[in-house]
């Protein structure tokens, strides 16, 4: 019987020792396997946002207000809201210079006459200064009623091309053709660049295609913080005072090189497996930027 306890004992002891190794091994076993991959986290694209408000390129004023007390408007030829193009009339005054206009005309006729005076009669050369001094004076009063008529009848033209607006104060202005402004700190400053394609998003979500045309050189403010004025250029004509949003053209998810295996192609690091994957990618120098089929926050495995 004691025999028999022993070898029962035994017996257990040997399946628990088995158990055990079996356990012990496969996890040395899985530990001696696992791989230790160096990888590169891929970081935020180089997107950046700025806001602006759509604003005119110029802003003229004009008037529709007589000068003198004896003037008064004539006509008016725009409305608010109106399309108008440079020169074109946008107003006309009218001031009765009626007398002055006939004394103007009365020494024209004086002039006029002692002229003929001279050529129908047979006088010396020494007189011809009279005759000059004759010519002079009819040249005056013709150029004194030219005057007098630009006086009498005075016109406002548009200085620029734009639309006429007349405030609730009853100023009027002549706004240029609607740019998109905005304005960035010094530190941001750097990541306007002339030129560049930008992405504008209107208020309701729309997207067009702009670029920047002009960015200020001297801040406006120099308090704690600096800050620039930019400018973008759309073809699309954005209303006045809408806000809108200003996305940069992003080169995509900068990766090193080490990180492309073949041709647009990685290893992402999932659960402690390589998973290959097809992206969309160019390179750009020696650095490569992935468009399409990344995200920030992968982990890819390095050759």
């Amino acid at each position: 019987m004691k025999r028999i306890k022993i070898a029962i004992w035994s017996i257990n002891v040997i399946l628990i020792a088995v158990i055990l190794f079996l356990v012990l091994g496969n996890g040395f076993k899985n530990d001696n396997n696992k791989v230790d991959y160096q990888t590169y986290t891929v970081q935020r694209d180089n997107t950046n946002y700025f806001n602006g408000i759509v604003q005119e390129n110029d802003k003229q004023a004009v008037s529709d207000q007589p000068k003198t007390e004896d003037e008064t408007l004539a006509s008016t030829h725009v409305i608010s809201g109106q399309q108008v193009t440079k020169g074109e009339v946008l107003f006309t005054f009218y001031r009765d210079m009626s007398s002055d206009l006939a004394s103007a005309n009365a020494e024209i006729q004086q002039a006029q006459l002692a002229i003929q005076a001279y050529d129908s009669s047979d006088k010396q050369t020494a007189d011809k200064i009279e005759l000059s001094k004759d010519q002079e004076a009819l040249a005056e009063a013709q150029a004194k009623v030219i005057k007098i008529n630009k006086v009498q009848s005075r016109t406002v033209v548009a200085p620029i091309a734009g639309t006429y607006f007349k405030d609730d104060a009853g100023r009027g202005y002549i706004y240029g053709a609607p740019v998109i402004q905005g304005n960035v700190n010094e530190y941001s400053i750097d990541k306007i660049k002339l030129g560049a394609d930008v992405t504008v998003i209107k208020n309701n979500g729309t997207k067009i295609s702009g670029n920047y045309e002009q960015k200020d050189a001297i801040p406006y403010s120099t308090h704690n913080v600096s800050y620039y004025h930019f400018r973008v250029a759309t073809e699309d004509k954005l209303p006045y005072g809408m806000h809108v949003q200003i996305k940069t053209e992003s080169d995509g998810y900068k990766i090193p090189s080490k990180a492309v295996w073949s041709k647009n192609t990685v290893y992402v690091l999932k659960n402690d497996k390589k998973h290959k994957k097809h992206v969309t990618m160019t390179k750009k120098d020696q650095d490569y930027y992935v468009i399409d089929g990344l995200k920030a926050g992968d982990k890819l495995v390095l050759k």
